[in-house]
């Protein structure tokens, strides 16, 4: 049996992102697709407890590629990113964050997103927050000329602005998808 490294928080939010966008029925279209309509039954909590496997949450993202085409899924899930942001916020998983200066906020939510997923590391290269994920199941088995892991742009954009971290959008700078042995997203102050 796989190793369970996925926090029911990375499931819910993808789920509830999902749902806003495409609605009930295209949620469940995309879930039965992908073998994993269990979850429509019984949805995770909003926790930090890693209850899934990376086959799991692999599973559910290539759906969309399948389903839609990688160009479709692209726009789809920088959409779906911007509501996993938000929901992530209001439900309060950063409250504890508010007394931070804006940059160090920011820094400590991605941080945050590192240890919910079990994957990647986050760091800083000058005043650049770089989140690198070298075990990135979202786009396992595609190929591309361009990064395809939108998701998490919407998402870091949004934690970027409530934050208060003043940033440019954030970019895929480096995709597995086009041959990198790593995806790595990049979210610079405004210059």
């Amino acid at each position: 049996m796989s190793e369970k490294t996925v926090s029911n928080v990375a499931i819910r939010a993808s789920l509830d992102g999902t749902e806003k966008i495409i609605g009930a029925n295209g949620l469940k279209s995309l879930l039965n697709y992908a073998g994993l309509s269990y979850l429509l039954e019984n949805k995770p909590d909003y926790s930090l407890e890693k209850n899934y496997t990376q086959q799991e949450f692999s599973a559910l993202t290539s759906s969309y590629y399948q389903v839609l085409g990688t160009s479709g899924a692209k726009a789809l899930f920088r959409l779906i990113g911007r509501e996993l942001g938000k929901r992530t916020i209001e439900v309060g998983v950063f409250n504890h964050l508010m007394d931070l200066p804006p940059d160090e906020r920011f820094f400590k939510m991605m941080e945050i997103y590192a240890m919910a997923t079990g994957k990647g590391s986050v760091y800083r290269e000058g005043d650049v927050v770089v989140y690198d994920n070298p075990p990135c199941t979202a786009c396992d088995g595609l190929e591309d000329t361009t990064p395809v892991c939108t998701a998490l742009n919407g998402m870091f954009d949004e934690f970027a602005a409530w934050a208060g971290f003043p940033a440019e959008n954030t970019v895929e700078t480096r995709c597995k998808a086009i041959g990198d042995d790593s995806c790595r997203w990049e979210t610079a102050p405004a210059k």
